[in-house]
C-alpha cells in the first residue's frame, strides 16, 4: 500500500467519524436527522471495514514469510484424545 493510499484511507475514516459525530450532535428526533445518522453510520461502517480489510491483508502478507512461527510445536491434540497420525 502506498503512502497516498494510506492517506486516502485515513481521510475517509476521519471524514466518516466526523460526520457520524455531527449527525449524533444534530439528532433532534426529526426524520431528516435520523436519516442523516443512518447514512453516517453506514459510511462509518464501510470505512472501518475497508480499513480493517486493508490492514489485515497487509498483516497477512507481511507475515507470510514467517508462517512457521505460528505453527504449534509437535502434533495437534485434543484433551483426552490421541494425536492424529497416518494422514
Amino acid at each position: 500500500m502506498t503512502t497516498t493510499e494510506r492517506v486516502v484511507l485515513a481521510q475517509r475514516l476521519g471524514e466518516a467519524e466526523a460526520e457520524l459525530q455531527a449527525a449524533m450532535r444534530g439528532l433532534d428526533g426529526s426524520h431528516g436527522a435520523r436519516t442523516r445518522l443512518a447514512v453516517a453510520r453506514e459510511e462509518h461502517r464501510a470505512a472501518e471495514a475497508q480499513a480493517l480489510a486493508v490492514l489485515a491483508g497487509q498483516h497477512v502478507l507481511g507475515d507470510a514469510a514467517n508462517v512457521d512461527q505460528y505453527r504449534p510445536p509437535g502434533p495437534l491434540t485434543l484433551s483426552g484424545f490421541e494425536p492424529l497420525t497416518g494422514m
